[in-house]
């Protein structure tokens, strides 16, 4: 064989071998993309759920009832904003990306709209077969 022929295959196998990685590294991170998306989707909806078992519950137990709720400045690192209004609550994350997701509560609250602080401590209360929530 001639040396411009080895050099000729070698040169035709490591361009197969770049082809091949560029197509291993696009199919990687459209992969981690797709899977930051979902784990993004799941902390949303999961904060959510759990900020709508907290208000039904005011809504089902005795008068008296008195909760406080540290809202945390961010989930995942995103910023966030969490509304109520009606019957329903809607987060929005990650913030002015025009994703929001809503659940139905099963109680009113009586002083809203209320749009939620990051960061800041509420107070769920049931007096007088009234649910309300206010900044602590």
């Amino acid at each position: 064989m001639r040396r411009s022929q080895v050099g000729i295959e070698f040169l035709y196998f490591v361009g197969v071998a770049v082809v091949i990685l560029l197509i291993y590294l696009t199919l990687s991170s459209s992969y981690f993309s797709l899977t930051n998306s979902r784990k993004d989707t799941l902390t949303a909806i999961n904060f959510l759920e759990q900020m709508r078992n907290e208000i039904n519950l005011a809504g089902r137990v005795e008068d008296g009832y008195s909760r406080i709720i540290k809202f945390p400045s961010q989930l995942n690192g995103k910023d966030y904003s969490l509304k109520i209004g009606g019957r329903e609550i809607y987060i929005e994350y990650p913030l002015n990306s025009g994703t929001e997701y809503t659940k139905i509560l099963s109680t009113d609250v009586s002083n809203q709209p209320i749009t939620f602080i990051s960061g800041s401590y509420y107070e769920i209360k049931k007096d007088n077969q009234e649910v309300t929530i206010n900044l602590k």
